[in-house]
């Protein structure tokens, strides 16, 4: 949040929402915008450039862009995600804000950021103006754990408690990103970084406040609530495009984490 003087301080408030789901390609390859607005990913990745700020964004990524600024943007995977257009209110608060950010933004609580997603997928049915009301309430939500994520990174990297972010473990959390669907064992990943699984697990969830396993099942869990959602797969279908050996197993990982089997979780769900 960007701070003002007497404890004052910008928090984003939408403006309008829309939710797009598994597009293939942008209409533009680059557009602006004449209000800032955001890219919350559900599915897919996408390639982006927005002033000096590029890179790559998947699930539990949000890019924010400014009015004005030229977006450039490329999908990689289909892309399924939430779009607001918002603008900078001033609210009542402590001081110890975060700046205004540009380009992508990492929410590293993806079983929070995953059921804040789940609650907007619910309101798809609302009439408009219940839906626009609530999509807000979230938006805030997202944005509010994006700035508890932050002073948490701020007191990592020294600011408070003289200790350095570590690199290494940002190189395993985008390892874990770009390999999370496919068939992987993370002490094969610690064995080439020449740690033990043991070392990996205390430094990886030291940073990033969960451990490897744990950060690898929220992204599956999440691509495999979509695909329950999205398509007619079966169960074994569905866990093979999620990393998993077969249905059995998923249905174990997601009864565990969602509270629900997946077949009910479908039909509670679907339209």
């Amino acid at each position: 949040m960007a701070e003002l003087e007497d404890g004052w301080r910008y928090a984003p408030a939408a403006v309008s929402h829309m939710y797009w789901r598994r597009k293939e390609q942008f209409q533009f390859a680059c557009d602006t915008y004449r209000e800032w607005v955001l890219f919350a990913v559900t599915e897919g990745r996408f390639r982006y450039r927005i002033e000096e700020r590029s890179g790559e964004a998947g699930f539990g990524d949000v890019v924010f862009c400014p009015a004005g600024a030229a977006f450039h943007r490329e999908v990689v995977h289909p892309v399924s995600f939430h779009f607001y257009h918002f603008r900078w209110v001033p609210v009542a608060s402590a001081r110890g804000a975060e700046p205004r950010p540009v380009g992508a933004v990492h929410v590293l609580d993806h079983s929070r950021l995953a059921a804040t997603y789940s609650y907007m997928e619910q309101l798809r049915a609302a009439d408009e103006e219940r839906r626009l009301a609530g999509v807000q309430e979230l938006f805030r939500d997202v944005w509010g754990l994006m700035c508890l994520e932050a002073g948490a990174a701020e007191r990592l990297s020294g600011t408070e408690a003289g200790t350095a972010i570590d690199p290494e473990m940002e190189e395993a959390a985008l390892w874990i990103r770009r390999h999370a669907f496919e068939p992987l064992r993370m002490k094969d990943y610690s064995a080439g970084k020449r740690m033990s699984a043991v070392q990996l697990t205390r430094r990886f969830q030291a940073v990033w406040g969960q451990t490897p396993m744990e950060y690898l099942t929220s992204l599956r869990i999440e691509r495999a609530k979509t695909l329950l959602l999205e398509t007619r797969l079966t169960l074994d279908d569905i866990a093979v495009q999620c990393g998993y050996e077969n249905g059995f197993y998923l249905s174990r990982v997601f009864k565990k984490k969602v509270k629900t089997a997946p077949s009910q979780y479908r039909r509670m769900h679907s339209l």
